[in-house]
């Protein structure tokens, strides 16, 4: 039997693969910092992901267009996000934590 390891930076590249096709979600810019990450010192990331054993759970970090339901979005995240995490590693997914950071309106001749 050989053992592998999965690096965060692949297991977060599965996850940003999964989210691409999503119509009106994509992943928040990690961009300007919040008082708390400024007092903690940490920056937030758009994909975390964290690995306990054979399980993994997900922090994730989207924007939402406006006019789509951030409900169905956020659930067709996580539901994605899952299946192709548990597709791709054989790890069990324990749990994709969505949150959305913006709603963001596109203009409908924009490029």
């Amino acid at each position: 039997m050989v053992d592998y390891d999965l690096s965060e930076s692949a297991l977060v590249s599965l996850v940003t693969l999964a989210l691409e096709g999503q119509k009106g979600l994509r992943l928040a810019q990690a961009g300007g910092r919040s008082v708390g990450e400024m007092l903690s010192g940490r920056r937030s990331r758009p994909v975390r992901v964290e690995r306990e054993g054979d399980t993994l759970v997900v922090d994730l970090n989207v924007c939402v267009d406006y006019g789509r339901s951030v409900i169905e979005a956020a659930k067709e995240a996580q539901r994605t996000v899952g299946e192709v995490l548990m597709a791709s590693t054989g790890l069990k997914v324990k749990a994709v934590n969505v949150t959305v950071v913006a709603v963001e309106y596109k203009e409908p001749h924009a490029a």
